[in-house]
């Protein structure tokens, strides 16, 4: 199979030298959809991950609880509770409103996976006319038939094979023309995070090599969604931000792990980001 080998390049697509006029704003609004009773923190780490990539304000809409405990996790970040336990289709309206003041929405992490739950995510799937990315519990509820180029999917293997009820292989040749064909059918853009990602909207493919063996904590798939939202928010496109984000998050993650071994974290990812954007970002 053809692909590329995505390198230290892609920052410099990506990333450009910032005229010394800049103001907030210019650089990326995003929305973060997440969050539940159980799962707090999850939103947090894909918000904090998007400052880090860049990004000059993120909003997270998130149950109460979930809120609390991102807007504690650092002065950062804008948490707007949902005074529920759950999302839900009933947090339209708020979606819809600030959705408007987003350049991208990224949702998914931590919602849950019951009928409700589905019911959001196919909600904002029809109703939210930004550019999307879907993670997590996001993509096993999501509905295919309204997937478009306009969107970004983040599966790992078990989230691929769920969504699109298709084995994987280990060998690469093998998942490059599998993550390709179900971008094409499905005619939306796909990054299988692995060893390897591989990225496809269908036609191209691209792969990442940059990952470390360590980067098994939960967690490291939000900071890995949080940085495409974030590259995508600042106006480049999915199939770059995917790209950018992959290496960006693995190389971080390498990097941390030659110290840190076992001991590595997605927070160490977030504090240590800027050892790649410096390194290659011009």
């Amino acid at each position: 199979m053809n692909y590329t080998v995505i390198n230290e390049k892609i920052l410099r697509e990506v990333y450009s030298r910032r005229d010394s006029w800049s103001h907030k704003g210019d650089y990326g609004k995003l929305l973060v959809v997440g969050g539940s009773r159980e799962y707090t923190g999850s939103p947090a780490l894909v918000a904090l991950s998007a400052l880090r990539s860049g990004c000059d304000f993120v909003k997270i809409l998130a149950p109460l609880r979930s809120a609390e405990a991102c807007a504690n996790f650092s002065p950062e970040i804008i948490a707007i509770p949902y005074e529920r336990d759950y999302l839900d289709p009933n947090a339209m309206m708020e979606i819809d409103r600030l959705s408007q003041w987003a350049k991208a929405v990224e949702i998914g992490n931590g919602i849950g996976r019951d009928r409700q739950q589905s019911e959001h995510v196919k909600a904002v799937q029809r109703s939210i006319k930004k550019k999307l990315v879907i993670d997590a519990d996001g993509l096993k509820v999501l509905d295919k038939s309204l997937l478009n180029f306009d969107t970004l999917l983040t599966p790992n293997s078990y989230e691929f094979e769920v969504l699109f009820d298709a084995k994987l292989s280990k060998d690469i040749d093998e998942r490059v023309k599998i993550v390709k064909e179900k971008a094409k059918e499905f005619g939306t853009i796909i990054l299988l995070k692995g060893h390897v990602d591989i990225i496809s909207d269908g036609e191209e493919v691209f792969i990442n090599k940059t990952n470390s063996p360590y980067m098994t904590k939960a967690g490291t798939g939000d900071t890995l969604a949080g940085i495409a939202s974030s590259l995508i928010a600042q106006g480049n496109s999915i199939v770059d931000s995917a790209c950018a984000a992959a290496f960006i998050n693995g190389y971080t993650g390498r990097v941390v792990a030659k110290a840190k071994k076992e001991a590595l974290s997605p927070v160490d990812i977030i504090n240590n980001m800027y050892i790649a954007l410096s390194k290659f970002r011009y």
